[in-house]
């Protein structure tokens, strides 16, 4: 084993030190921070090295083995070609370790990244942690922190970070029920959309009535939705409707344009669903852009799941968004992310199945004030065994 020790000024130079020095295949065996400086100590086998030379494969009067194989002279047809050398049985297992040590050398890496920032940077450090034990996006933390200008005060940073999250959640105009027109709540299935309706349509009755609303529903594919929403209607004393196509629904809008407020439940399809594109587009173009699609999303999904979901049905371009669920959310840092990325206005949320009491109206302030009580919990206990650097986390389990 050659063992060679490097001096260099950060890492990453020392690394490239390494690299030129012994190759790609030396071991990082230790690593120490000096004051001004980081000392790296790596090994190589020259055996590894002399090994992986040998399997290269042999040339034959300027043609590779790969190629039609002459037959040997003097030999019996059975064995009259030459043959390929069997690969070696351990090069499987020598790319295996190699590919461990480089999984470890890159966790190294980022403890090393992480604990340089903590040192040179300790305000960002907290505010990271802050952001991350709320739930926000790791992508959205980094350009939070990295576009803050540092004053010094941890909390004067930490209000310059709401301000710039709270900046590019617009806010819903007030009223959107007292506006009326048609309203349709789309979304993926599951999220709670026909609750929802009930939710919104009891609501506006008992505060207009009940001869100004009227229910439609598009959800022909789940067994049993439509029942539901009928019991729901019953209850509340607004009519509904069923429409089965296209053009069903458009006419059914022309039937009951002088009502104040349409409310539309759509199908729930996954966001992965082929159908789904063809189906929004038929089912909601009327070629007017009266109809106002508002976004149902549960606010205990994953962070890659909702972005999925807008994704797929942000081509509807949404007014906004009812967040359902803030009672089994953990965290709502993921919400407060999707809605910050995509500038999504926030208009209403539930936090139950009662209806209409667990709906209520809820401003971005409101939300980020929730995020940042869970996050604070979470801080305290759940991020002990986290480590940052390289643009992710490592979590030890």
């Amino acid at each position: 084993m050659r063992i060679k020790r490097f001096v260099a000024s950060n890492m990453r130079q020392a690394m490239n030190m390494v690299k030129e020095e012994l190759g790609d295949q030396a071991v990082l065996m230790s690593t120490r921070q000096l004051d001004d400086s980081v000392e790296v100590t790596a090994g190589i086998d020259p055996d590894m090295v002399s090994s992986s030379t040998k399997v290269k494969p042999q040339i034959h009067d300027g043609f590779a083995n790969t190629q039609m194989r002459e037959p040997l002279v003097g030999a019996s047809a059975s064995t009259g070609y030459r043959t390929q050398s069997a690969p070696q049985p351990d090069l499987a297992i020598m790319h295996q370790e190699l590919k461990q040590m480089r999984a470890l050398l890159e966790q190294q890496l980022s403890g090393f990244a992480w604990q340089q920032t903590r040192v040179q940077h300790p305000d960002k450090v907290i505010l990271l942690k802050r952001l991350s034990a709320m739930g926000i996006g790791w992508e959205l933390c980094q350009n939070l922190v990295e576009q803050l200008v540092l004053s010094g005060d941890v909390e004067a940073d930490w209000r310059q970070i709401q301000a710039s999250l709270l900046h590019n959640m617009p806010a819903l105009a007030d009223g959107l029920l007292d506006q009326g027109g048609v309203i349709a709540l789309v979304g993926p299935t599951g999220v709670g959309k026909t609750t929802t309706i009930a939710k919104l349509a009891a609501r506006y009755a008992l505060r207009y009535g009940t001869a100004e609303c009227a229910v439609i529903t598009l959800d022909t594919y789940k067994i049993g939705a439509q029942e539901q929403l009928k019991i729901f209607a019953d209850l509340i004393g607004v009519p509904l409707y069923t429409a089965s196509t296209p053009t069903e629904f458009f006419r059914l809008l022309d039937r009951l344009a002088q009502r104040r407020l349409l409310l539309v439940d759509t199908a729930g399809l996954s966001q992965r669903d082929a159908r789904l594109h063809d189906y929004l587009a038929q089912s909601l173009d009327d070629g007017t852009g009266d109809i106002k699609p508002l976004l149902v999303l549960s606010a205990a999904t994953q962070l890659s799941v909702m972005q999925e979901i807008m994704l797929a049905f942000g081509k509807l371009k949404p007014i906004g968004c009812i967040l359902t669920k803030l009672d089994e959310a953990t965290l709502l840092g993921p919400a407060v992310t999707l809605l910050a990325q995509n500038r999504l206005a926030l208009a209403y949320c539930t936090n139950g199945q009662r209806v209409p009491e667990d709906l209520m109206p809820i401003t971005a302030r409101d939300l980020l004030d929730q995020a940042i009580a869970m996050g604070r919990t979470r801080e305290a206990t759940a991020l002990d065994g986290v480590h940052y650097g390289l643009g992710r986390e490592i979590t030890d389990v």
